[in-house]
C-alpha cells in the first residue's frame, strides 16, 4: 500500500525552523485541480502520497481535499536545547515550508500500513519511505500516524504525526514490510 505524508517528514524535519508567519496563503486552488474522494482507507493512502509528493512548489489543490481543514500536521523533531517535541502545523504552514523549496522534489512511499476503524474514523500507523526521485533509493524512513475520519462518502485526514528515523532511531523490525 503506498502512501503519503512523510514527504511532510522530510519537509518539515528541514523546513519547520525555516516558517515565516509572514508568508502569504497560497491563492485559492480550482476544483477541477482537486483529487478524486476517497472511498477507501487504500485510495486515501495512495491519493496522500500523490499529493505530497513532487516539487515543493507544486499545486497542493489534492492535499488541500484530502486534509480537514483543520488538520494538523506535526513533526516530532528535535528542539535547540537538545529535547524533542512536537512542531504543530497548519496545512497552510506545511505548503509554505515546502513551497521553500521551489522545483526541488522529494517523493514519499507509504511501504506499511495498518489501520484501524471504528464507525467514522480511522487510525493509520504507516512507515514511509522518502525519496529525490520516485525509483531512487530511500534517503529518509520513519513511521507516520494517521487519524481519518469518514463523512458517510469519503475518507479525509483530521491528523498527522510523524517521526523520521533521524530523530527516532531505526524502524523495529516488526514495522519493516
Amino acid at each position: 500500500m503506498r502512501h503519503f505524508i512523510s514527504s511532510l517528514a522530510i519537509a518539515t524535519a528541514f523546513l519547520v525552523p525555516a516558517l515565516h508567519p509572514q508568508n502569504p496563503t497560497p491563492p485559492a486552488q480550482s476544483a477541477a485541480q482537486a483529487c478524486p474522494p476517497s472511498t477507501t482507507l487504500q485510495e486515501l493512502t495512495r491519493a496522500l502520497d500523490d499529493a505530497v509528493s513532487g516539487p515543493g512548489n507544486k499545486d497542493r489543490a489534492c492535499l488541500r481535499d484530502l486534509l480537514l481543514p483543520e488538520a494538523r500536521l506535526t513533526p516530532i523533531r528535535k528542539t535547540p536545547d537538545g529535547t524533542f517535541g512536537p512542531r504543530m502545523l497548519t496545512v497552510d504552514d506545511w505548503i509554505n515550508a515546502v513551497a521553500q523549496r521551489g522545483s526541488t522534489a522529494f517523493y514519499e512511499r507509504q511501504v506499511k500500513v495498518t489501520s484501524e476503524t471504528y464507525g467514522h474514523f480511522a487510525h493509520l500507523w504507516s512507515t514511509y519511505e522518502i525519496r529525490d526521485t520516485p525509483d531512487g533509493p530511500a534517503t529518509v524512513t520513519g513511521i507516520n500516524s494517521v487519524q481519518a475520519v469518514n463523512d458517510g462518502t469519503r475518507w479525509r485526514v483530521l491528523s498527522v504525526l510523524w517521526e523520521p528515523d533521524s530523530t527516532a532511531g531505526p524502524i523495529p523490525e516488526k514495522y519493516k514490510p
